[in-house]
């Protein structure tokens, strides 16, 4: 069975089309609120501080801080309807940009929409991974998965490529191009409200049941109270995803401000790079893991974010865009592998009935690190006198403590491996 040619129901097709046609038309619009592209228009147009900046890297993050609420409000409801609710409301913020006048109202108005945006985003991931977890089996859930990834990161990279030499061409058409994306993003949800979920009236009644018993309530504590591999998958997630949102805002400073690259390499090396090879190593990411437990997964594709922060590092030193966009391919890589195991990972812990809570965990404690990370980065940066002084040596604490996420998912896999819990994995099946 190839890559593009999955064992599916012919129901779980049609499910999967319309999820394909939804991911070649919503990232045109989800694109314009994503943070490399905000971030440098923010710099560019409306000269915000650093601060602003930081506030922009870290929204999509701490915008997970309201997963536990997403996962309460969706438990016991259709996920399709409520998803393409919150697509809805993605258009709004877009169309807010498109509207706001280019001072420092219209600064805020694009601040705020991003962060919105990124907050209903946050409830869109934790719903549709609750709707891949019931529609694709563990044997080829990646691979779907995946597909739908690279169609999302394919437009994203185009979309994001021409956004750059268009506001170097025309600095005033930021109105248009946000106009246009809404009326792009109207087709997604179109398309979106096609999708059908397997077994969704079951897994409606068995949350309905849990939280009427409390316990998905109750579920981050006890799940990681109860739950000790998941705790320490988890605990070493969070040094991963820190020492990555460590670095976001600073980069986008020395780009922007302190090599004054154009939007098209601003732009280039925040988004495009990053996004086109993740595209390109998807589909390897996916097969490997499809066979193997995530923790073993992020053991070795923790490897790369280290390399990836440590070319950034010898970038800022030399104050070059050539090793910028290098350390930009390799990060491009590791993020093509963790976007999927991020959306996927806790399938390998949860059982059936616990998808959404489990999820709920990890999402939440993606905010928590989302809310610190991009902010003390900064600080440090800024403080530190930027990339013309010692400021730089941020992407080296940023290195260490992803190597550190490595050795951490390393012995879980080991422990895990030696106690036989490996074998577990394709329990929620």
């Amino acid at each position: 069975m190839g890559w593009f040619d999955l064992d599916l129901s012919d129901s779980v097709r049609a499910s999967f089309r319309a999820e394909k046609l939804t991911e070649c038309t919503l990232p045109i619009t989800l694109v314009l609120l994503e943070g490399g592209v905000v971030g440098v228009i923010a710099a560019k147009v409306y000269q915000v501080s650093p601060l602003v900046l930081a506030v922009i890297t870290a929204a999509p993050m701490f915008a997970n801080l309201s997963s536990f609420a997403w996962n309460r409000m969706a438990a016991g409801r259709a996920k399709v309807q409520l998803a393409c609710l919150l697509q809805a409301a993605v258009l709004l913020c877009v169309l807010a940009v498109a509207l706001a006048p280019i001072n420092e109202v219209g600064a805020l108005i694009l601040v705020a929409s991003m962060v919105i945006s990124r907050v209903l985003v946050a409830g869109l991931i934790t719903i549709r991974s609750v709707i891949w977890s019931l529609n694709y089996a563990r044997s080829n859930r990646a691979q779907a998965t995946g597909q739908l990834q690279m169609i999302a990161s394919l437009v994203t990279v185009v979309v994001a490529s021409a956004v750059g030499p268009f506001l170097d061409q025309y600095p005033d058409g930021l109105s248009l191009l946000y106009a246009v994306g809404t009326a792009v993003g109207l087709l997604g949800i179109v398309f979106f409200r096609r999708v059908s979920v397997i077994g969704e009236n079951d897994h409606l009644l068995q949350e309905r049941e849990a939280l009427n018993q409390q316990r998905q309530s109750v579920g981050f504590l006890t799940i990681l109270r109860n739950d000790q591999k998941f705790t320490r998958y988890q605990i070493s997630m969070f040094a991963a995803g820190f020492g990555n949102m460590l670095i976001e805002a600073p980069l986008i400073f020395l780009i922007t401000r302190e090599l004054s690259a154009s939007y098209a390499t601003s732009i280039g090396l925040t988004m495009v790079i990053p996004f086109a090879i993740s595209l390109l190593s998807l589909p390897l990411w996916a097969r490997y893991l499809d066979r193997v437990h995530v923790a073993q997964f992020r053991a070795r594709q923790s490897v790369l974010w280290v390399l990836a922060q440590v070319l950034t590092l010898v970038g800022a030193l030399l104050g070059s865009i050539a090793w910028l966009a290098i350390s930009r391919v390799v990060m491009g890589v590791a993020r093509g592998g963790g976007s999927l195991a991020w959306q996927l990972g806790h399938n390998d812990f949860a059982r059936a009935d616990q998808l959404s809570a489990y999820m709920g965990v990890h999402v939440t404690l993606t905010g928590v690190r989302g809310a610190i990370a991009p902010m003390l980065g900064m600080f440090l940066y800024t403080q530190l006198g930027g990339a013309s002084n010692n400021g730089a040596w941020v992407f080296a604490v940023a290195a260490f403590v992803s190597g550190l996420s490595g050795i951490g998912f390393n012995r879980l896999y080991r422990q895990m491996k030696a106690d036989g819990s490996i074998a577990l994995k394709p329990k929620q099946d």
